[in-house]
């Protein structure tokens, strides 16, 4: 982008959040905004040095939180208020005192916490890796997913999903929650992160509830997304049309699926993988909830609100990608980065011969050490 594009694209921005949020220039959007060149956009930030610390035995835990589908987010879309009992893992070291930060993880479209914990092929478990380097995770399978319930899919949304993340996170605070053996942990300081769909999902937290100490945004930007990604929803979008499909047998339905076809799956999520990986991540691939789909759309159509309020985010934010990314190509993701005009810590972070699918990929290990230097670098 030549630099006259960039300071009318960044004025726009500006703009809207002035219009958008009351007083937003006199408190301090504006002077963050001037204060950023187009250098600063471009440069991913300078190398944090690696934290280096021998591995340390790993705990799992399977946890609940039960939940309310509500929606008070910043986003508008339907819900329907039910009850749920939202379920994944805690992984942390085995360690005393126990770690008193934690980092709560939202998988993207066509996925479950088995994300984050893949175990076969072995290798790619990232909560275990990140467990052996002194960090503590919450993976769950969103509302929709696995085995968390599976409400009719229209019932679920993205503000709904970043409502029921918000509570997650008041739960862990205050350790509100259920857990398979032993005491539940309580934790003093929570970040954040998102995969895909799962990002934007994350930052609609943030911006809506405050309550997060830092935000990672992991294989999403709000502006670039690919041809091939747009075709990919719009053709969800068709089945949801005609009230969607069951994601499994006799649950409601509402759902489809991202890439109609696993070959379309396959193109827009992996680079670089080994092929048994790629053929086991395929299998176990889910259909997303209709209401996700939907709410997507207008998300990766640079909806104006959503670019402003994501001014208002002011803890620490990453920003990791692929630089071989079917779904975010470049340099999406560098511009991302730019719109985090109220954070005074902005970071970049692209991984060379890294597709979309990034725990899963061959360039995995690089992906957990990067992820792992930024938040222990920031009381993680």
């Amino acid at each position: 982008m030549n630099h006259y594009l960039y300071r009318v694209f960044r004025a726009a921005v500006v703009f809207a959040a002035a219009a958008i949020l009351p007083g937003a220039s006199a408190g301090g959007l504006l002077p963050v905004s001037l204060n950023l060149s187009l250098g600063d956009l471009l440069n991913p930030g300078p190398p944090i040095a690696p934290v280096v610390s021998p591995p340390a035995p790993v705990v799992t835990h399977a946890v609940s939180f039960t939940v309310h589908n509500l929606n008070r987010s910043r986003v508008p879309c339907l819900s329907d208020g039910a009850t749920y009992t939202i379920r994944g893992h805690l992984v942390m070291p085995a360690t005393h005192p126990a770690p008193s930060s934690v980092t709560l993880y939202l998988h993207g479209l066509g996925f479950g916490e088995s994300f984050w914990r893949f175990q076969n092929p072995a290798g790619y478990d990232f909560t275990a890796d990140m467990a052996s380097r002194g960090h503590a995770s919450v993976v769950i399978d969103r509302l929709g997913y696995d085995s968390s319930p599976h409400p009719l899919g229209f019932n679920v949304c993205l503000g709904s999903q970043a409502d029921m993340a918000h509570q997650i996170i008041q739960q862990l605070r205050s350790g509100a929650y259920q857990i398979d053996a032993g005491a539940v942990s309580t934790f003093s300081r929570v970040a954040l992160a998102g995969h895909s769909i799962g990002g934007s999902t994350s930052q609609i937290e943030a911006y809506s509830f405050g309550d997060i100490d830092a935000l990672a945004v992991i294989s999403y930007a709000d502006l670039g997304a690919s041809p091939e990604t747009l075709l990919a929803l719009s053709s969800a979008s068709l089945i949801c049309a005609t009230g969607g499909r069951q994601p499994e047998p006799g649950s409601p339905a509402g759902y489809a699926p991202f890439g109609v076809s696993d070959a379309d799956f396959q193109a827009l999520m992996f680079h670089h993988a080994d092929p048994a990986v790629d053929s086991a991540v395929t299998a176990q691939r889910n259909l997303d909830p209709c209401g996700d789909l939907l709410a997507a759309a207008p998300a990766l159509a640079g909806n104006v609100a959503n670019l402003a309020l994501l001014g208002i985010i002011h803890v620490p934010v990453l920003v990791m990608c692929g630089n071989n990314d079917a779904v975010f190509p470049p340099p999406a993701c560098t511009l991302q980065r730019g719109l985090y005009l109220g954070s005074p810590d902005t970071t970049l972070n692209l991984l060379d011969d890294t597709g979309h699918a990034v725990t899963v990929e061959l360039n995995a290990p690089v992906f957990r050490q990067r992820l792992s230097d930024w938040l222990a670098a920031r009381g993680f």
